[in-house]
């Protein structure tokens, strides 16, 4: 595929073309990709490290999913919280927190999943279809 990153960080490009846009926010490179890559069945994903890049994306594209990750520094993750909400593009806010990390409060559109986790768990949070009807790869 054309846009397939050739590392995990991807700079914020999204991996493949589909009808949803999901920013994912998370510094641990093996995990970004793991999540891009999983998730990509369903959704364009925007994955990144930085939460800079993370505002430019919302700024720029319709976000409709966004999965941030409480191992981002606590300013930082508290600002891109606000940036998300502020923008209300969102439908979904899923936040990945370890025991002892940041939690935000979890509302309807809200949740947080604590790792580790099962990627199938993360996607049904943010409402995707089961996989005996996802597209084959």
């Amino acid at each position: 595929m054309a846009n397939e990153p050739s590392s995990p960080g991807n700079n914020g490009q999204p991996l493949h073309r589909r009808a949803r846009n999901l920013l994912i926010v998370e510094p641990q490179s093996l995990l970004r990709w793991s999540l891009a890559t999983y998730l990509s069945r369903w959704f364009d994903v925007f994955p990144t490290d930085s939460p800079a890049t993370a505002e430019r994306i919302l700024d720029d594209e319709r976000i409709d999913a966004v999965v941030l990750s409480d191992a981002l520094p606590a300013a930082q993750l508290t600002a891109l919280l606000e940036h998300v909400r502020a923008r209300g593009q969102a439908t979904c806010l899923v936040c990945t927190v370890t025991g002892s990390g940041f939690m935000p409060v979890p509302h309807d559109k809200c949740h947080c999943i604590e790792k580790p986790f099962e990627l199938r768990k993360l996607a049904d949070l943010l409402g995707v279809e089961s996989q005996a009807s996802s597209r084959t790869r």
